[in-house]
């Protein structure tokens, strides 16, 4: 009995461990996400005000697909990206760890699984991995907009490079 015991306060704090790791996780994913929507909405806003001021300027034929075409990248992997951010930042359902009370009643309700303590400390390590497998699925599928916004960082500022090169030459 008392080896069985160990085994489980060996797993609970693996258990422990896994929900810290996402928990740490998370908070990065979370850092993230709000440092990439900083980057592209300032980068959104600056390219609206170079193209606008070319534009304006009447140097260039702002009528020509090469003008429209870099445009339109810009903006549609400027979008894309914005909204892979705000995917990140919206509500997940997650999982909780129930309340004492609750608990307690399940302790009252099923005495042959609560009724030692080697079966209260299985029952918490599958709670705790439940709650720990929600949650890495929301951060995996969190990291998957992260690098989709990474990704139209890059088109952004390649295609914003090709624009002022375009621009250059055409002036």
């Amino acid at each position: 009995m008392n080896e069985e015991k160990e085994a489980l306060d060996y797993c609970l704090r693996f258990s422990g461990r896994a929900y810290d790791q996402e928990l740490e996780r998370q908070k990065s994913v979370m850092g993230k996400a709000e440092y990439l929507l900083k980057y592209l909405t300032l980068l959104s806003a600056a390219i609206n005000i170079v193209v606008s001021v070319v534009s304006k300027t009447g140097a260039i034929d702002t009528t020509g697909a090469v003008f429209w075409g870099l445009y339109i990248l810009m903006l549609a992997a400027g979008g894309v990206g914005i909204i892979s951010t705000l995917l990140v930042q919206r509500p997940r359902r997650i999982k909780q760890f129930s309340l004492g009370s609750e608990e307690l009643a399940r302790i009252k309700d099923n005495p042959d699984k609560y009724g030692t303590q080697c079966g209260r400390i299985y029952q918490e390590i599958l709670w705790s991995d439940i709650v720990t497998k929600r949650m890495r699925e929301n951060n995996s599928r969190a990291l998957k907009w992260i690098v989709t916004a990474y990704i139209c960082v890059v088109v952004m500022v390649l295609a914003f490079g090709g624009f002022v090169t375009y621009v250059l030459l055409a002036a």
